[in-house]
């Protein structure tokens, strides 16, 4: 008697024109009506327990409170819950498969957009590593099984990374005509082939060789030239490739392109100038923004009026005013007087203030604040008014850019440019004081043997170690300059002993013999060392360098002889 459907679901399902479902508590169906049966068609039976999905395993974005989710057939549904008879209810049945969708790109979104915040934001020093880790992650990504990157050599394309594929790798080169990136690199645009038998490539010696029928993949662009490709590729194949898959992709290859201009320009300023930029582009991307908070400055009574922003970046408690003090008690102690005197001065002139401070974050810990305002009149009385910006990322990322300008990326230590300044200023101190300092140019023997029989990540495991060394060896005050390829200069001041500037020279060529153990393999160099003395053997950097440089070579000579 319980199940039995009163007049009023009776005359619900016969004059609805909306698709309409009548279960009972176990979710099983009773009755329904023709526009249910024409929407659902031979996916729904009378007396089916209809397969709801509970609130507690539901996945997706957020439903209506009383709205329970239902897959019939692969068909997202919902049933909205109507008039109630004994124990049945009628539900109003609910198309969700195109906001499923929509739902399922914008996590895809997302994903994506975290994976490229993720490399903007790495810091490993071993930039081919780096890249294999990136291929990973798109090829997981994009739901593909082979991902590398090529650089073009006339008619061949040689592998510089690689994600998974037995028969590709590292190092390997390809015909340029065995490659769906053929046609890449001759339209200069991305490429799109969800399926390679659909197209006119189904008979290509590519399909032929590696059975690929899924492919994607973009020109890298290095120094405004192409340069290779990205390509991604998988065995079988997949749905068509959304905007935001090739969004993602193209994003990527600008992010490898960097990586592979790092790897090989010269110009160690320029370069990094160009990778922040490109890593502020992800950022920016990523939704990783400022905000503005405004605020306002009453001399009258030494209050500051903050809106809501403005309190959260000064990390102080929402209130309609707060004292001045207050907010200057956040800033750093040196930076407090720059801004006193600045708020005095845009009082007294009624000029623009703009001004950067630092703010206190925990302990140690400190952001970067930028403040502009303009004095106004109000009733009659001058206010400061304007607006604060968080700048922190971008004062980070211009250290970071003179930082890099100034040192050598690989092992940190100074680069020649900041060498020829220090040596400068040291030459200025030392006259001053009449003291004498010491050059000391220092040449590695046996590298490119290194270099040549193990390969570039060898090379650069070898002087990353001889330059911690050398920095771990050394004073506070001294100078590990790296100024060529395995050519490094050290600058110690203060130098009165010649005995202990040769005992000095003797501990580093001891620190460089020593070999470097790299993951069970060992490599061993050793060193040429050159000293130079100021004023002894010159008064500028210049000719203080090369006659170091000259001691080196007659070291090397004498090494060779022997």
């Amino acid at each position: 008697m319980q199940n039995v459907l009163d007049d009023g679901l009776l005359a619900l399902l016969r004059t609805a024109t909306a698709p309409w479902l009548v279960l009972d508590v176990r979710q099983r169906l009773h009755a329904c009506n023709p526009a249910a049966r024409q929407l659902l068609g031979s996916a729904v039976n009378i007396n089916m327990v209809l397969p709801v999905v509970t609130p507690d395993a539901w996945q997706g974005a957020p439903l209506p409170a009383d709205m329970l989710p239902c897959l019939l057939e692969s068909r997202l549904f919902g049933l909205l819950p109507g008039p109630q008879a004994n124990t049945l209810t009628a539900y109003r049945l609910v198309p969700l498969q195109d906001w499923h969708e929509q739902e399922q790109k914008r996590r895809q979104r997302e994903h994506y957009l975290q994976i490229l915040s993720d490399l903007a934001a790495s810091g490993e020093r071993d930039r081919l590593h780096r890249l294999d880790g990136a291929l990973a992650a798109g090829a997981a990504a994009l739901g593909m099984e082979v991902a590398f990157v090529a650089q073009r050599k006339g008619t061949q394309l040689e592998i510089i990374a690689c994600h998974a594929g037995e028969s590709l790798s590292r190092g390997k080169s390809l015909p340029l005509d065995l490659t769906y990136c053929e046609r890449t690199l001759q339209n200069g645009q991305l490429l799109c082939l969800p399926d390679v038998l659909e197209t006119t490539l189904a008979d290509s010696a590519c399909y032929r060789e590696f059975r690929f029928r899924a492919y994607i993949g973009v020109p890298l662009l290095v120094q405004g030239r192409i340069f290779g490709t990205l390509a991604f590729f998988a065995a079988s194949p997949r749905t068509p490739f959304s905007s935001a898959d090739t969004e993602f992709v193209q994003h990527l290859a600008r992010w490898t392109a960097v990586v592979v201009e790092r790897k090989q320009s010269a110009d160690e300023a320029m370069q990094t100038q160009q990778a922040m930029e490109e890593q502020l582009g992800w950022l920016r991307l990523a939704g990783q923004v400022a905000r503005l908070g405004h605020w306002s400055y009453m001399p009258q009574d030494g209050q500051v009026s903050l809106s809501q922003e403005a309190c959260r970046l000064l990390d102080v408690e929402p209130s309609p005013l707060l004292p001045l003090v207050e907010v200057e008690r956040r800033m750093l102690v040196p930076d407090r007087q720059h801004w006193r005197d600045a708020l005095q001065h845009s009082m007294q002139h009624r000029t623009p203030l703009a001004l950067e401070v630092r703010l206190r974050h925990g302990e140690h810990g400190y952001g970067w604040l930028a403040l502009r305002a303009q004095v106004v009149e109000r009733d009659g009385e001058p206010l400061l008014f304007g607006v604060l910006m968080d700048v922190t990322e971008a004062k980070e990322s211009q250290q970071l850019i003179q930082y890099q300008a100034s040192h050598d990326a690989l092992t940190g230590c100074i680069n020649r440019t900041l060498l020829f300044d220090r040596l400068g200023q040291e030459i200025r101190r030392a006259e001053r004081l009449r003291q004498r300092f010491a050059v000391m140019f220092v040449d590695l023997d046996r590298f490119k043997q290194v270099n040549d029989r193990y390969g570039h990540a060898a090379g650069d495991k070898v002087l990353q170690t001889v330059a911690d060394r050398l920095m771990a060896l050394l004073r506070r005050s001294d100078t590990v300059a790296r100024v060529g390829g395995d050519e490094f200069v050290l600058l110690i001041p203060q130098v009165s002993d010649d005995q202990a500037l040769a005992m000095l020279a003797r501990k580093v060529e001891m620190a460089i013999d020593r070999p470097v153990r790299d993951e069970g393999a060992l490599y061993r160099v050793s060193a040429s060392i050159g000293v130079a003395l100021y004023p002894d053997d010159g008064d500028e950097p210049e000719l203080l360098l090369r006659v170091a440089d000259r001691k080196m070579y007659s070291d090397k000579s004498v090494v060779a002889r022997h």
